[in-house]
């Protein structure tokens, strides 16, 4: 073949703009020239000057393979930017690790969407959302990322062996996700577990079997600053513990048993206890009513007694003002009834009030007399 002038004998590294310009010329109608091995070609002196002149015809087998090769570059290309954006799920954290080397890229973490990561890349993915760790008889409910373990032995306080059902859940921190790879790669769950298990022992080792179901509260305080500690320190704050709940207590069943009983007595002496206070209550309510019915007696019968004697007193007023009405009376007669300077004697003045009272009542009753002995005078439907 004589000599032949293409542009993509140049190096790749022009760029993928020089590229796309060459091929774009190279789409264009050219001819074949042909020079000598002397001779030299006229060029404007810029790479791709002459491109549409020295490639080779499209009819020519030559051209053909090369504007194959071409567009195969392109395809692939373009394959290899697409296949660089890479999904990762919305409940998913991740860091990225090259296919090839196996070199961790701790620099960038990341969160749910796509993301340009290189298709020599591929995803190292956490859990982002919440997991829970389950130490239950049978299969979770539900749908959900759930470790699922057999019930916990332990052993309490008082020496006995408890059958404990827990539940735990968690959330990795995204901003420790290199320091949790570079410790514990993608098995911190397995970490966790281990050292949550042994710190559960120590704090239920600290309470007696019946305080398990009594002291609830305390019991779940005591767990949750367990769990909490166990996340900072043992993992050195790359969890953050959500929650931790004591669902079942077991014993065994001669325990149950002489449990039942032991409440069931207690029970029994709370209720006599309460009948006592009762019992108490009532007395002390008698006494206090009897206090009262004997301060009411009291104000009764010094309420009576001074009714009595103002009510004495009142009448004594009155007859005494009756009295002096009448001696006032009789002195007003004695003094305006005069014969001259002649005032009536006593006996005159009983005739003058016997002859007034016939006058002004003549169907009544009268009594008359001097002060030391008098006569009743009463008509005879009244004897």
């Amino acid at each position: 073949f004589k000599r032949h002038h293409f542009v993509l004998s140049h190096p790749l590294s022009v760029g993928a703009l020089e590229v796309t310009v060459s091929l774009a010329d190279a789409m264009r109608p050219a001819e074949v020239v042909t020079t000598d091995e002397s001779g030299d070609d006229e060029e404007s002196g810029h790479p791709f000057a002459g491109l549409g002149r020295n490639l080779p015809a499209p009819d020519n087998p030559q051209g053909m393979c090369m504007y194959g090769c071409c567009g195969a570059i392109v395809i692939v290309v373009l394959s290899l930017f697409l296949s660089s954006f890479q999904g990762l799920h919305a409940t998913k954290f991740a860091l990225t690790r090259n296919a090839a080397t196996g070199v961790v890229n701790f620099g960038s973490t990341y969160h749910g969407g796509r993301n340009f990561i290189g298709f020599w890349n591929n995803y190292l993915e956490f859990p982002a959302d919440l997991q829970s760790i389950e130490w239950l008889d049978g299969t979770p409910p539900y749908n959900k990322p759930t470790r699922d373990l057999s019930p916990m032995q332990v052993r309490t306080s008082d020496g006995l062996m408890v059958k404990l059902g827990l539940v735990t859940q968690y959330q990795i921190n995204k901003e420790h996700l290199s320091d949790i790879y570079r410790t514990f790669k993608l098995d911190i769950e397995g970490y966790f577990i281990s050292n949550l298990r042994s710190q559960i022992q120590e704090t239920i080792a600290q309470f007696r079997a019946t305080e398990l179901y009594e002291n609830r509260i305390m019991l779940a305080d005591s767990l949750m600053k367990m769990c909490q500690d166990v996340c900072k320190a043992d993992l050195k704050g790359y969890l953050t513990c959500w929650r931790i709940d004591l669902l079942e207590v077991g014993l065994d069943q001669k325990i149950e048993d002489a449990n039942i009983r032991e409440q069931v007595e207690k029970q029994k002496q709370k209720t006599e206890m309460m009948i006592q206070q009762a019992s108490l209550i009532r007395a002390e309510s008698e006494v206090i009513e009897a206090d009262y019915a004997r301060l009411i007696t009291v104000v009764d019968g010094n309420a009576t007694a001074q009714a009595y004697s103002l009510t004495q007193e009142a009448v004594a007023n009155a007859l005494n003002a009756e009295q002096l009405a009448r001696a006032e009376a009789l002195a007003i007669i004695q003094s305006k009834v005069t014969s001259g300077t002649l005032k009536m004697t006593t006996a005159q003045q009983l005739q003058y009030l016997e002859k007034l009272t016939l006058i002004e009542n003549p169907g009544g009753g009268m009594v008359y007399g001097d002060f030391n002995s008098a006569s009743v005078f009463m008509p005879k439907s009244e004897l």
